[in-house]
């Protein structure tokens, strides 16, 4: 444990942390099944309802639609129907993204008071806890943090920013481009109030109804702000008392089996977005070549700087197969 007050001691340690875990860093803030979500809530791990692909730079999200094919036989001839196969193609793109942490010498100094203080009274084990495990970790969670509820949602692509909203498009922006350039169907778009706890019932139930049922009996998922959800259900209760059916973990639109994931980058968002379980698409840069995390002794300014470097990005697989709703 280095001295409290020796601060190119604690720099070099968090250095030869970072280095030695480098692969471990990238795999906590990157991988998405690291964001387990909340026990017993509907804020569910990325990987359980996103699909996640590795990739370095643009990755092209194929879909191979085949149109009505089945027509009368007998006829001695080979005679396919125009415009049976169609590729559906959209593109996601994997950002550059960073973090850039600065301690002042106040600061650290505070910081590693703080961590003696919770060894010192047993909340914390240095030997399976060492103070620049701590730091780390604490950096890596706000990214996290950053990473899911503001860019991978609420991103809006701006190379020359500085916020987490400017890393990418995130998802929230997509889906409204999407709407707007007609790759959702007008009619999986319902005109509908926004939906409250006076209305919520009958606002989904309507939109239930737009799915085809092919779909409908699949494996969808309603993605939500809480508000929402929250809106649903207390309609459902006022009206209707108890929901037929009751799990701790899950919760579902009523009669169906379409499961409501809530996501808190959604929250003000006022569009419940029905989709398949794994259409949309978590982008992240597995290959370690622009993943880099560095940590830097500033002798004269007496301050640590720690530096990370990463690729991550958002995308929707088949504009087609979601269900929204226009506010009104």
């Amino acid at each position: 444990m280095p001295d409290s007050f020796n601060l190119a001691g604690i720099a070099a340690d968090l250095a030869a942390h970072a280095l030695d875990n480098r692969e471990h860093v990238f795999t906590k803030l990157l991988v998405p099944g690291v964001h387990e979500g909340i026990a017993n809530s509907a804020i569910k791990a990325i990987d359980s309802y996103m699909t996640s692909i590795p990739g370095t730079d643009e990755v092209v999200l194929s879909e191979i639609a085949i149109e009505s094919v089945l027509q009368p036989g007998g006829k001695d001839t080979f005679n396919p129907k125009a415009g049976a196969v169609k590729f559906k193609t959209r593109k996601g793109k994997v950002r550059q993204a960073k973090v850039d942490v600065q301690f002042s010498h106040t600061k650290i100094v505070q910081l590693y008071k703080s961590y003696l203080g919770q060894v010192k009274g047993g909340s914390l084990d240095p030997e399976t806890f060492p103070f620049e495990e701590v730091v780390m970790n604490q950096i890596i969670a706000r990214a996290q943090s950053d990473l899911r509820v503001k860019a991978l949602f609420n991103g809006i692509y701006n190379a020359a920013g500085t916020n987490p909203e400017d890393v990418m498009d995130g998802l929230r922006s997509q889906v409204l481009a999407a709407i707007v350039a007609s790759e959702v169907p007008a009619g999986n778009i319902i005109d509908a109030p926004a939906i409250t706890s006076a209305n919520g019932v009958e606002v989904f139930e309507t939109l239930v109804d737009t799915i085809p049922s092919e779909y409908l009996y699949s494996d969808l998922i309603c993605l939500v702000p809480r508000a929402i959800k929250t809106a649903y259900e207390r309609n459902f209760r006022n009206e209707y008392g108890k929901f037929t059916r009751s799990e701790s973990e899950k919760s579902f639109i009523e009669d169906t089996q379409i499961e409501f994931v809530v996501e808190p980058g959604l929250d003000g968002f006022t569009r419940p977005i029905i989709t398949p379980r794994k259409n949309l698409v978590y982008l992240y840069d597995d290959e370690g070549a622009m993943n880099n995390v560095d940590v830097d002794y500033g002798k004269r300014t007496r301050d640590i700087a720690v530096m990370m470097d990463f690729q991550a990005g958002a995308g929707i697989g088949i504009a087609e197969l979601i269900w929204t709703l226009d506010p009104q």
